[in-house]
């Protein structure tokens, strides 16, 4: 799905990416191959359609270097990939999650720090969030350019959950401050929306069992049982998303 949508996006001509992909030999030999054709080109049509009606037509993303003082003798440094003039860009075929909206939260904040004579804004497309919409099939969340200094404050404060990060384990789930963080914004339970992201059921593995947290946290556990050893997580997870939060627009289609 994602190298059929990658292929469309750089406009090539989806029967013969279609054609490639049977090529390669990982599909399921001659017309065993329809059936999932069938489901995933639809899909990633959809996904083309959405992402071209707000970025454009076909682009050629570039990487931009970049380099930040951040006041305390340090320097961030390195490249951010999928840059389309003042657009990071970043169209996937998978649902859209907090983890893909924090990664580019976190670029774009950098981009906009190191250059700060240029206006970014970043776009995130690609299949419906869960917990979105029933009906919706697509995904857009958009952060629009800001203030460089308003952006290095930001910065820093990632920055600093950083290095607490490297002198202890923090309680940041990414899924599960995600929810909390987005229910206490929205006046609702914030220890029930993070509970459905932390724990696993009906036979499907949540963050609970991730082998990192295992490690942490000495087995699976319930998530009363994480805040009980760990009862700074709702603070850090709003900590963590206040930005997002504030900058963020999420587009369910």
């Amino acid at each position: 799905g994602q190298r059929l949508l990658e292929a469309r996006l750089a406009g090539a001509d989806v029967d013969r990416a279609v054609a490639a992909e049977i090529a390669r030999g990982t599909l399921p030999p001659g017309r065993l191959a329809d059936p999932v054709i069938d489901r995933v080109r639809p899909t990633v049509e959809r996904i083309a359609g959405a992402a071209e009606a707000v970025l454009g037509g076909p682009a050629q993303p570039s990487s931009v270097d970049v380099k930040v003082v951040l006041g305390d003798g340090r320097t961030l440094s390195g490249t951010v990939p999928g840059v389309c003039g003042g657009v990071l860009r970043a169209v996937t075929y998978s649902r859209v999650s907090p983890r893909h909206r924090l990664a580019a939260y976190v670029r774009w904040l950098a981009l906009t720090v190191a250059h700060p004579d240029r206006d970014f804004e970043a776009v995130t497309v690609g299949r419906a969030r869960e917990g979105g919409p029933k009906e919706a099939k697509v995904t857009v969340a958009r952060l629009p350019a800001i203030e460089a200094g308003q952006a290095r404050e930001l910065l820093r404060a990632l920055v600093e959950l950083y290095d607490r990060g490297m002198r202890e384990p923090l309680p940041l789930a990414c899924l599960a401050s995600a929810a909390y963080a987005n229910a206490a914004a929205a006046g609702a339970d914030a220890v029930a929306a993070a509970t459905k992201e932390w724990e696993s059921g009906f036979g499907r593995d949540r963050e609970d069992k991730e082998p990192d947290h295992q490690l942490v946290l000495g087995g699976v556990r319930s998530f009363a049982e994480l805040v009980e050893s760990q009862p700074h997580f709702g603070p850090y997870a709003e900590r963590l998303w206040a930005g997002p939060l504030q900058h963020e627009a999420v587009d369910d289609r």
